[in-house]
């Protein structure tokens, strides 16, 4: 909304100079009687220091606003009124940026949807990860700024359960990347646990003997357990969610 709101609808540019405006001259009249200094009482209309100076001095803002000429005749003891002004300026129109637009021809990566769900929980009982149900054509230079990823490397697979929520839920997608199968401390995985194919959380088990590792749910009703790190068969790195609203 305009900060004129409340002035005659009249439009007109005949505002005075600053040095012979009536208005203005009103404004230093009554800031002197009240030993009130333009700093402060810009403060006090919750603008900055030099406010009331720019007004006052360079005409900048041509007229005040609703709320400024409201709030400073109550410091001034005087009606509003007396401060605004019977015409304002005419405002310029507003310059619209040109929307950027993707070149034509700009290459789009490939990036296909796998059948196989990847269960936020215990996840179906599944042997491959393979059957493409769909592909999602996303701008090649976005996947590779964003992900790092080299887009061969990338898959969807569609969420199932409720052990990860908030973090995700039934439905949404994730963009993993099959060529990181390193387990990383903290990081997301899809991975196979020996029951079935599920998304967790790793944490690296810091014990004697054979190497273990800890797979954490989002949803606190799912308690963490342990694998065996070599029974364990990492899909890929979890680079984004893709949530359904």
């Amino acid at each position: 909304q305009s900060e004129c709101i409340g002035y005659t609808k009249h439009m007109a540019t005949d505002i005075r100079e600053p040095a012979h405006d009536p208005i203005r001259e009103r404004i230093r009249d009554l800031l002197r009687q009240r030993d009130l200094t333009m700093a402060n009482a810009s403060v006090v209309m919750g603008r900055n220091r030099a406010y009331l100076h720019q007004f006052l001095e360079r005409g900048l803002p041509k007229v005040l606003g609703y709320r400024d000429s409201e709030v400073l005749a109550g410091m001034l003891g005087c009606d509003a009124g007396e401060l605004r002004h019977e015409t304002v300026p005419r405002r310029k129109p507003a310059k619209r940026k040109p929307r950027r637009r993707p070149p034509l021809g700009a290459p789009l990566a490939a990036i296909p949807e796998i059948e196989v769900t990847a269960g936020a929980g215990p996840g179906a009982l599944n042997e491959e990860f393979a059957a493409e149900k769909a592909c999602w054509y996303l701008p090649e230079s976005m996947v590779r700024h964003e992900s790092g990823a080299d887009p061969e490397h990338l898959r969807i697979l569609r969420v199932r359960g409720n052990s990860m929520e908030p973090e995700m839920s039934e439905g949404d997608r994730l963009m993993v990347d099959t060529a990181q199968r390193v387990p990383i401390t903290g990081e997301m995985f899809v991975l196979w646990d020996g029951n079935g194919l599920v998304v967790k959380r790793i944490e690296t088990v810091r014990e004697a003997g054979p190497p273990r590792l800890q797979l954490l749910s989002a949803n606190p009703d799912y308690a963490p357990y342990t694998c065996l790190a070599e029974a364990v068969h990492i899909v890929g790195k979890v680079l984004w969610t893709l949530k359904r609203v």
